[in-house]
């Protein structure tokens, strides 16, 4: 018989439950889709349109596919080779094209980036070529009293100690819907 406070009896629960469950160092494999409001859905079985997502549960780390287009390559000052200091650079909310709704004129920007941001870089963000708020350690953006219209997104990585532009994300362009002043009380 076990005593519950004994060393023993905690060492072989631990062993029991590590026995129970799968193994740590496998791969999962997810499916993701961006449904056409915009939703990102996770599933485990491929549906139309969905892209293949490699979990490794051993590292705890997410990989995906390398996107398309989504970031221009910065110009490497040693060799004439180009190469991509963030494999993953794009504006990942608001989408492309996409109509938003904010009689404030009020927008969250959410910028996709992989790996994480290094310490002497910092996140830009250009909005109809001109910078929009500061510059950030974190890869979001909260704007406020955008005019209605269309308009468009860069995401930049800058040199904290040059300020040098060393990446810019694909441009992409959305749509701010205000109630404007001059509509009537239509009834």
């Amino acid at each position: 018989m076990l005593l519950k406070n004994s060393p023993f009896y905690f060492f072989a629960t631990a062993i029991l439950l590590s026995l129970s469950f799968p193994s740590l160092s496998e791969e999962k494999v997810l499916y993701k889709k961006i449904d056409k409001n915009g939703r990102v859905i996770f599933t485990d079985k491929p549906v139309p349109g969905s892209k293949k997502v490699v979990i490794n549960t051993n590292k705890n780390v997410m990989t995906m596919p390398k996107p398309k287009a989504k970031a221009k390559s910065v110009e490497s000052e040693d060799t004439s080779e180009t190469e991509n200091l963030y494999e993953i650079l794009a504006i990942e909310q608001p989408s492309n094209d996409e109509a938003i709704r904010a009689n404030d004129g009020s927008l969250y920007v959410i910028v996709a980036l992989s790996p994480h941001l290094a310490r002497k870089h910092s996140v830009r963000l250009l909005m109809d070529g001109s910078t929009a708020g500061s510059d950030q350690k974190v890869p979001y953006f909260s704007l406020t009293n955008i005019d209605r219209g269309t308009h468009q997104l860069t995401a930049q990585i800058i040199n904290d100690e040059t300020g040098e532009v060393l990446q810019s994300s694909e441009t992409l362009s959305f749509h701010l819907l205000r109630t404007s002043r001059l509509q009537n009380n239509r009834r």
